[in-house]
């Protein structure tokens, strides 16, 4: 548990409440003893700041406002990691889900800092601390899909279908908790009276251009593995398409063939002269001309 008291900033239009912020580990024991015991919390903001984030939320109860911030972190087998802040006039409670090293970074980039702290000034800092991780992979995805989008111009590449899905579903994966976080900061930045004190909204501005440029190229991510997936698809179906023009190719050559021998009935013991040694020999010469035949009216047809 840490604590961090902000006097109440000077500058007129800023935030001008003296503000307390206190930081919790959400799976320490006596971080949750305190919520439990010494918050002051009603029951129903118990519930919510005792379970690990799940996704981006905004519940109003009372006088609190909770801001829920959550996404996935590769680096911890795609749990969900986030934090839970409990917003109130002179309070700021913020509940850590394996983000404590990023809340600790907003709190000693905001007290090294000469901006006066501030509600608004605080969750810009959280926001920005909790996506910074999230721009290089955003980055490397869009690698990848570089380096896809080279491999699926070669006709003799195969097995790419299962790495372009598994990059689309991670782009999937990041943009799901992105997009409502933009929703929400968005929102406040458009709506500061939500907030107590007087917001400065710029930060959150900042915060949002952030969030819709990470947005925007996870669809942009997301277009472009369409794409792909696309290409790799009508290359599957041409093949296919030169594969049964093949196959029919073959077909008419030797449906003549099966037609004279069904309507003689050839058999071994049964052809036309057999009496004759050559007979025999004729008949195959007949069919041969005949697919000869066959494949002149096709290249003639330009069918192949």
């Amino acid at each position: 548990m840490k604590t961090q008291s902000f006097a109440p900033a000077e500058q007129s239009g800023s935030d001008s409440l003296p503000i307390e912020w206190i930081i919790l580990n959400g799976h320490d024991e006596q971080d949750r003893a305190w919520i439990d015991k010494q918050s002051g919390f009603d029951e129903a903001v118990k519930a919510i700041v005792s379970m690990p984030p799940t996704h981006v939320r905004r519940v109003h109860l009372g006088t609190e406002i909770i801001l829920t911030l959550a996404r996935r972190d590769s680096t911890t087998r795609n749990d969900p990691t986030g934090l839970t802040m409990v917003i109130d006039t002179h309070r700021l409670v913020t509940v850590c889900y394996g983000t404590d090293a990023i809340v600790e970074e907003a709190l000693d980039r905001q007290t090294t800092g000469s901006v006066p702290a501030g509600i608004s000034r605080i969750l810009s800092l959280l926001v920005a601390a909790l996506i910074r991780p999230l721009d290089s992979e955003i980055t490397l995805l869009s690698d990848r899909i570089d380096a896809l989008e080279d491999q699926a111009m070669k006709a003799s590449e195969d097995g790419m279908d299962d790495a372009v899905v598994l990059i689309g579903r991670r782009a999937l994966s990041l943009r799901r908790y992105l997009a409502p976080m933009h929703d929400e900061v968005s929102y406040l930045a458009l709506n500061p009276d939500e907030l107590p004190g007087s917001v400065e909204a710029k930060s959150l501005r900042r915060a949002a251009e952030s969030l819709a440029r990470l947005v925007s190229a996870l669809d942009s991510s997301h277009n472009r593995v369409l794409l792909i997936l696309d290409q790799l698809k009508n290359r599957d179906v041409s093949r296919q398409a030169r594969s049964m023009h093949k196959l029919t190719l073959v077909a008419t050559v030797f449906l003549p063939l099966t037609f004279i021998t069904g309507l003689l009935g050839i058999n071994v013991a049964g052809i036309p002269d057999a009496h004759n040694p050559l007979g025999f020999w004729v008949v195959c010469g007949i069919l041969l001309g005949v697919a000869v035949l066959a494949i002149l009216l096709i290249r003639w047809r330009k069918w192949m």
